[in-house]
């Protein structure tokens, strides 16, 4: 990338001209949710301590199991857990390790793994939590021309699993409630850790496997039943894993997503996107915007 200055996403100053804007697929998304949002985030006040929800607390803890689980099982990152391994035992200790020994999710989160582990006969782990820095072109084409934005695609990848019939399968774990909005939000998040494992010189992943541990929604599951290229998992009580193959739509979706976030970042385009209810109840900047939707705040 020559002698182009590496910067975050997070200074206006710096936006524009010969800088590598790193992106991460929460900052497009925050992007594409509301621009105005991510200015505020990113660039106004990059250094506002929000603090951390309980469930956000609960979600990294039971996101902790499963990875030290599964190494402290598989050894290291390439070993296989056969599916005649126990896992009780070894995720109960690093549950209560974490403070989450109670959690229900804990469990229907090990109990679908050994489902899986089951069918497949073993999972084979490739990667566990590794973080991803690449160095990428975003191309937009404008009524100018093209433009190649110079960009670090950064992630942190939940798990990377290889089946038994030789495709990798990219890992997410969600915790929460589950439906299909959210399932299609998290094929987009997928897409893009799919991108970060072939610039990483893998070969392209043909499956996506989400777990969702508090999964309890009838509905949801109905909507799953007899889908093309889809498989679901059940864990005993609640829970319930989707592995499906990876969709042209979803990864067009993604790239699309991608290239309009990074462009409007590098333009400086910050809209309000206005919803009564999401911006009310979910973001903490909403005062701010609403006063300048009514012309008694100053605009950015």
């Amino acid at each position: 990338m020559g002698e182009a200055k590496r910067t975050s996403t997070y200074n206006p100053e710096e936006v524009g001209g010969e800088v590598v804007l790193r992106v991460s697929k929460s900052s497009y998304n925050q992007y594409a949710m509301c621009p105005r949002q991510y200015w505020w985030n990113k660039i106004a006040l990059p250094d506002m301590d929000i603090p951390s929800s309980e469930a956000a607390i609960r979600g990294t803890a039971i996101h902790q199991v499963m990875e030290d689980g599964l190494r402290e099982l598989s050894m290291d990152k390439t070993c296989e857990i056969s599916h005649d391994v126990k896992m009780d035992t070894t995720f109960n200790k690093h549950a209560i390790a974490q403070g989450v020994q109670t959690e229900a999710g804990v469990d229907a989160m090990r109990e679908i793994l050994e489902a899986i582990a089951e069918e497949w006969g073993y999972i084979e782990i490739v990667e566990l939590e590794d973080k991803h820095i690449h160095p990428y072109f975003i191309g937009v084409l404008t009524d100018d021309g093209e433009i190649n934005y110079p960009v670090e695609l950064v992630g942190m990848i939940d798990g990377v699993f290889r089946h038994p019939d030789g495709h990798l399968v990219v890992v997410e774990l969600k915790t929460g409630n589950a439906n299909s909005s959210k399932l299609s939000r998290t094929r987009g998040e997928l897409c893009f850790y799919r991108k970060l494992l072939m610039l990483k010189g893998y070969d392209e992943p043909t499956h996506f496997l989400t777990i969702f541990p508090d999964a309890d929604n009838p509905d949801f599951l109905m909507s799953l039943m007899g889908k093309r290229n889809t498989e679901v998992y059940m864990g005993d009580s609640q829970g319930l894993a989707v592995y499906e193959a990876v969709g042209t739509r979803s990864i067009n979706a993604m790239e699309k997503k991608l290239s309009n976030a990074v462009h409007g970042i590098m333009t400086q385009e910050w809209p309000i996107k206005w919803n009564e209810y999401f911006c009310t109840q979910w973001c903490e900047f909403h005062l701010s915007c609403n006063e300048e939707l009514l012309g008694i705040g100053e605009a950015v």
